[in-house]
């Protein structure tokens, strides 16, 4: 009985005789539900049949790898940086708007607390942009780096963290619901979150999906 990667060494052998190219034949098998490794493996195989060579095996580049740790958590940081700091300025006006008439005095975040948030946002989102823009870069010069245990590694980190923070915002908002202690204020500020986090959730999961992503020039 053949075995799945026998199966598909034949496929791709016959597939080949009949004048199938790479990029097609990898298109298919990734829609049929192969993983990219295995095809590329199953290529790795049927090529050094042709030939009778050995495929040379590259050596593992310790410094590249410290160099994608290094950008990864660097766009992770000031992505966590700007975030944080968009939705504190944003509690702050919405504590403005609507105040709590049962505090002896209304909250009103001051213009250092304002200024500082704006400058986290002013520094950290620029440098988020331009680190991630070198990734997908990266990303599109070297397709192999999709596979990259760095890369989803510190990516599924950041979105167990994201998880986390929905969900205790979550079991927030349903604390307040059966307290009842919903007001507007409150219910914003959850929302606020849900946006944020929830962005970013949809936003770094989609490129592990589609391996890449892409940011316009």
């Amino acid at each position: 009985m053949e075995t799945p990667s026998e199966k598909l060494d034949a496929f791709i052998e016959a597939a080949k005789s009949k004048g199938a190219s790479d990029g097609s034949l990898a298109g298919l098998l990734r829609d049929r539900g192969w993983a990219a490794k295995e095809i590329s493996a199953a290529f790795g195989r049927y090529y050094e049949r042709l030939t009778g060579v050995a495929a040379p095996v590259r050596n593992a580049r310790t410094g590249e790898s410290a160099r994608d740790a290094f950008l990864y958590l660097l766009a992770f940081s000031t992505l966590a940086t700007w975030a944080t700091a968009l939705g504190a300025l944003l509690f702050i006006y919405y504590d403005r708007w609507f105040p709590d008439p049962l505090a002896r005095e209304g909250y009103i975040g001051s213009r250092w607390v304002i200024s500082s948030h704006l400058a986290c946002i002013i520094v950290a989102f620029p440098i988020y942009v331009l680190v991630t823009r070198a990734i997908l870069r990266g990303l599109e010069q070297e397709p192999q780096k999709t596979e990259s245990g760095v890369r989803k590694w510190l990516t599924y980190t950041a979105l167990l963290i994201t998880i986390g923070i929905l969900v205790g915002d979550l079991v927030t908002f349903l604390t307040g619901f059966l307290n009842g202690e919903l007001t507007m204020r409150f219910v914003l500020k959850v929302l606020t979150v849900i946006a944020i986090g929830g962005s970013i959730f949809w936003y770094y999961m989609s490129t592990l999906k589609e391996g890449g992503g892409h940011v316009e020039a």
